[in-house]
C-alpha cells in the first residue's frame, strides 16, 4: 500500500520530519498485559492511536492481555517464532530467561548515545533492567504490593485496621461474626499476592532472593503457606469452592463492591479504584513476629510497564528505527502524565511528584514506599515461573484444606526442576 506525504512527531525532539510517500507501512507487533480489563488497556490504546497518528508509516497491532492469560501468551508467541517487535514485561525469571535465549534486543548503546533520554529516568530503575552488565529495558513504571482495606468497612464494625498478625486474626475472626468476608481472594496466579506478601515480611529482601540452598528450598517458602492456613482456618477467605471457581475480575469486585474487607493487590489496582477513594486505604503487610525485624517491610520493584525490543525486531532494520520511536514514545514524559492521571500508576520518572497528577491512594503508595524500611522484590519473580503456575499457584487450595503440605508442595517443585535440568 502507498501512503501520501504525511509528517510525524518525533517524540523527543519537537522537530517534524517527512515521511518517505513511496514507503510502505512498517508493522510493530506489541504485547503487555495491559489488554482487556486492565485499568492501564484504555490509556495504553490512547497513547498507541496517538502514534500511528502521527506516524503515518507505522502500524501497530496491539495484541495485550489482561491477567493470568498474559504470561502463557507472550511465552508462547516466542516459543512458536511469533516474537512481538516491542513488548512490556516485569523484571524477574520470565525476561531473563528470555535474555538468556537470545530474544531480546540489547539497548545499552542506544540509550549512551541518547543521554537527554536515559537521564529521563530514576537511576535505581536501571539495575532492574540490565543483565550481565547490559541493558535490555527501559524502566516506566514502578510498582509496589500491600493490603489494600475498605476502611468504611472497619470503621462501621468498630474493628482496628491491623499492625501485626495478630491483629490480622483478631480483624478476620470478628469480620467472620458478622458475616463479612474478610479478604477476597481466589485460587489464581493473581490470588497469591496475599501469600507473595505474607513471604515478604517472614524472609524479607535478601533471604527471599535465592529460594534455593544446597537443593533445598529456604523455611520462609513454606513457613508462609502455614500462615496462610492459618487464616483459611479462621474463615479468612471466601469458600473454598467459590475460591477455586472464581476469576481475578470476580475476586477484585468483591472487595470493590464492599463485600470483602481486605484485599492483598499491587498498585496497578489503584485504576479500579476511581471513585470515593477516601473510603479506601492501603497498608504495609501485617509484620510477622518471626519475619524480619525490619518493619514496615514492602513489595517493590517493575511493573509491566518495562518495555524492551525484541532481537528479531532490532535486527530488521526499518523495525528497528519504528521500534525504537514506539519505545519513546511509550516512556516519554507526556505517557506518564497520562498514566499517573488516569490510572494513579507509579512512573520511574524524574520530575516533580506535583506535575504528575497523583490521586490519594497513588500518593498514599508513595507514601508507604519512603517510609518502608525494607524493599523486597515481587516473590515470583525469584522462582521458576513455569513451576510456580503449574505447581504453586495449583497447590496452594490443597494445603489450605489439609489435603497437602507445604513441604510437600515445594518438594514437589523441587523435583519439577530436576526433571528440567535446571537444578542438581
Amino acid at each position: 500500500m502507498l501512503l501520501s506525504t504525511s509528517c510525524y512527531f518525533y517524540p523527543r525532539s519537537d522537530i517534524y520530519i517527512e515521511t518517505n510517500p513511496e514507503k510502505e507501512k512498517t508493522t510493530l507487533k506489541f504485547i503487555s498485559s495491559w489488554g482487556g480489563a486492565d485499568p492501564q488497556a484504555e490509556t495504553l490504546n490512547d497513547i498507541l492511536t496517538e502514534f500511528m497518528e502521527n506516524n503515518k508509516d507505522v502500524e501497530i497491532i496491539n495484541e495485550s492481555v489482561s491477567g493470568d492469560d498474559f504470561l502463557t501468551k507472550i511465552k508462547a508467541d516466542f516459543a512458536s517464532g511469533y516474537d512481538p517487535d516491542v513488548f512490556g514485561l516485569w523484571p524477574g525469571s520470565d525476561i531473563d530467561a528470555l535474555i538468556k535465549a537470545g530474544k531480546v534486543a540489547d539497548l545499552t548503546e542506544l540509550l549512551e548515545n541518547d543521554p537527554e533520554w536515559k537521564n529521563n529516568f530514576k537511576d535505581d530503575g536501571w539495575s532492574y533492567t540490565t543483565y550481565e552488565g547490559s541493558v535490555y529495558g527501559v524502566p516506566f513504571e514502578r510498582i509496589f504490593e500491600g493490603l489494600f482495606i475498605n476502611k468504611d468497612m472497619f470503621e462501621q464494625n468498630n474493628i482496628k485496621i491491623p499492625n501485626d498478625f495478630e491483629e490480622l486474626k483478631e480483624a478476620v475472626i470478628k469480620f467472620r461474626a458478622r458475616n463479612k468476608i474478610p479478604i477476597a481472594l481466589n485460587f489464581r496466579s493473581e490470588g497469591t499476592y496475599l501469600y507473595q506478601n505474607i513471604l515478604a515480611v517472614l524472609g524479607g529482601k535478601y533471604v527471599l532472593k535465592d529460594p534455593i540452598i544446597e537443593g533445598t528450598v529456604k523455611d520462609c517458602y513454606i513457613d508462609a503457606m502455614k500462615y496462610m492456613k492459618e487464616l483459611h482456618d479462621l474463615g479468612a477467605f471466601p469458600s473454598y469452592e467459590e475460591a477455586l471457581n472464581m476469576d481475578n475480575k470476580t475476586r477484585d469486585n468483591m472487595f470493590l463492591n464492599k463485600e470483602a474487607a481486605m484485599i492483598a493487590q499491587g498498585s496497578w489496582f489503584i485504576g479500579k479504584i476511581r471513585e470515593n477513594q477516601d473510603s479506601y486505604d492501603i497498608i504495609p503487610f501485617p509484620k510477622i513476629s518471626d519475619g524480619v525485624p525490619k518493619s514496615p517491610t514492602m513489595i517493590y520493584g517493575l511493573g509491566c510497564g518495562t518495555f524492551y525490543i525484541s532481537k528479531n525486531a532490532w535486527e530488521n532494520e526499518e523495525k528497528r528505527e519504528a521500534a525504537i520511536k514506539l519505545l519513546k514514545a511509550l516512556t516519554s514524559r507526556k505517557s506518564a502524565q497520562l498514566f499517573s492521571f488516569k490510572t494513579g500508576m507509579i512512573c520511574n520518572l524524574n520530575t516533580d511528584i506535583k506535575g504528575m497528577n497523583y490521586n490519594e491512594l497513588t500518593l498514599r503508595g508513595l507514601e508507604l514506599i519512603n517510609n518502608a524500611k525494607e524493599l523486597v522484590g515481587p516473590p515470583d519473580s525469584y522462582v521458576d515461573r513455569t513451576a510456580w503456575e503449574e505447581i504453586i499457584v495449583t497447590k496452594i487450595p490443597y494445603v489450605l484444606e489439609g489435603k497437602n503440605k507445604p513441604v510437600e508442595v515445594w518438594n514437589e517443585y523441587l523435583e519439577h526442576l530436576k526433571l528440567r535440568g535446571l537444578i542438581n
